[in-house]
């Protein structure tokens, strides 16, 4: 009888840590490695393709591959399997120079291929996910409010945050790809870069009834949470998923995984310092 009720309890036991087991996400933030100008602030680092850059990647994909994924996020478009699958095999057959489109050549430079691919290849994975939604972030409307409505104090502090981030990314620029990675995903990042150019400069436009920098951060967080909703629908418990991001996502998006009880969220830092 002893022998019996001891087996339930294992069997029980067994059962609760199956159900308490939670995927592992974690964000690795980037800067666009092929400098596509889309973004307020870019970042040329000269040719990524050079033998310098080509070790340093090297290196920085070492180091994440420490995370183990066993799923890579990254920010194309959930429905296009171009990227995440067709030419993610063709890379992995060493056919991509071959069969890529012309007009998506200049992304041979970019993250997905020089990052992602190869690291979705060293794990051993037979496609990517793409995750990302869009929105309809415009900071046109601010700008022309704020030079309508008297606001070119705000507008001037704006511009200035807009200067001096671009001169520390082309600091930065000058560095290693790891470390223009570890500034990616620093906190000073998120703190002096991502929070205080939408929760302080940008926001403060508009006044009385009119919200139109409101109106603009809302745009940038809708964006954020359909990305998230994107993320759910790909987890599942016993995943370790890895999002590859543009940084200026990172801070929001880390934040929601973090609010998540059943999800464990892992920070990248953790791979990204060589000393560890």
């Amino acid at each position: 009888m002893r022998i019996i009720i001891l087996i339930i309890l294992l069997n029980l036991s067994v059962l609760s840590i199956a159900q308490e087991q939670k995927p592992v996400i974690s964000v690795l933030g980037m800067t666009h490695l092929h400098n596509p100008g889309a973004d307020a602030v870019n970042m040329d680092m000269g040719n990524i393709h050079s033998d310098k850059r080509q070790a340093e990647l090297k290196e920085v994909i070492s180091l994440i591959s420490r995370f183990k994924p066993t799923k890579i996020a990254i920010e194309i478009d959930r429905a296009d399997t171009l990227w995440s699958e067709t030419y993610y095999n063709d890379f992995v057959n060493n056919t991509l120079e071959k069969t890529i489109h012309e007009d998506d050549r200049s992304f041979m430079s970019s993250e997905t291929v020089q990052i992602c691919y190869p690291l979705a290849q060293m794990m051993n994975h037979n496609k990517l996910y793409g995750i990302d939604a869009s929105a309809n972030f415009n900071t046109d409307a601010v700008i022309a409010y704020a030079e309508k409505h008297n606001q070119t104090e705000e507008l001037k502090e704006f511009e200035n945050l807009i200067q001096t981030m671009q001169s520390d990314v082309e600091a930065i620029a000058k560095g290693s790809i790891l470390e223009i990675i570890q500034f990616a995903n620093s906190e000073n990042f998120d703190k002096n870069y991502n929070q205080r150019f939408y929760l302080k400069h940008l926001i403060g436009f508009g006044k009385d009834d009119h919200y139109v920098g409101t109106q603009a951060v809302s745009e940038w967080y809708l964006r954020n949470l359909k990305i998230f909703t994107n993320l759910h629908r790909i987890v599942e418990p016993e995943d370790r998923v890895l999002v590859i991001y543009g940084a200026g996502h990172k801070d929001i998006l880390v934040d929601l995984i973090k609010d998540r009880i059943d999800w464990e969220y892992y920070d990248i830092n953790q791979v990204l310092n060589v000393s560890k």
